[in-house]
């Protein structure tokens, strides 16, 4: 069947969906698996291992792939050593880690029913010549583009509505249990169209990295170590807002 949900045997593509179209367009065959041809998505951002590419058909969601340049051919890093590069998941572990965070997070709130936290949503994962691809949601800032607590600080003088968003954004990890990798100013985003109100979404650095899980087991520990995250990245917010001028 295709993307769209047309039934098979409607073979012209006129009768297709825009969006089916695309996705077929852009999609190679391997055996029975169709896979996504990177060279046909619109990169939209990369960071120092993965690349961030617009879905093909759903305008709200991205996909993040590991770079190739940097993956050994047995799946893991390869800067790695061997039995480094076998452990676990290799390069596809940051997906497994975020994965896992936000099934805790809906197993916790099941009772509630809240699927929605202040880390980025997973949909899904896709097949790409560049290897398996995680689909999430699209956070975006007023203007559509994709706006870092990073690049907000650096090019904009921060409003009141800005730090009490990465003030409430933090109080909610601490609330939530959300457990923190490695995260940095640039792994924060800043949308007003996700909720009613402006707020910070972790879109890297989720999930539990320790080999032991200390901060997955004990909230009490989690939340001193997001306290201790949260007053590096306020120094942080507050240097470059210092250094552009926009404070004294």
């Amino acid at each position: 069947m295709p993307p769209c949900g047309m039934p098979e045997n409607i073979t012209s593509s006129s009768s297709c969906c825009a969006g089916c179209i695309a996705v077929q367009d852009s999609r190679i065959k391997a055996g029975r698996t169709m896979v996504l041809e990177i060279k046909n998505l619109r990169k939209i951002g990369n960071g120092t291992i993965k690349d961030i590419y617009q879905h093909p058909v759903h305008a709200g969601q991205i996909i993040k792939t590991v770079q190739p340049a940097i993956v050994a051919s047995d799946g893991g890093f390869a800067r790695h050593g061997w039995l480094k590069r076998n452990l676990h998941q290799g390069i596809y572990r940051q997906f497994r880690r975020e994965i896992i965070q936000y099934l805790q997070l809906c197993k916790t709130h099941y009772g509630t029913g809240q699927f929605t936290f202040p880390v980025e949503t997973p949909c899904g994962l896709v097949a790409t010549d560049h290897g398996l691809g995680l689909v999430t949601e699209k956070i975006t800032g007023p203007d559509g583009q994709g706006w870092t607590l990073e690049a907000l600080a650096r090019d904009t003088p921060l409003q009141s509505r800005h730090y009490e968003a990465l003030e409430r954004f933090f109080d909610d990890c601490v609330r939530l249990h959300i457990v923190f990798g490695e995260v940095n100013i640039a792994g924060l985003m800043y949308t007003e169209s996700r909720s009613e109100q402006p707020e910070f979404v972790l879109v890297d650095g989720i999930g539990e990295k320790l080999l032991i899980p200390i901060r997955a087991m004990s909230a009490r520990i989690n939340g001193h170590y997001v306290r201790k995250v949260q007053r590096r990245i306020m120094a942080q917010v507050a240097q470059l807002q210092v250094e552009r001028g926009f404070l004294s």
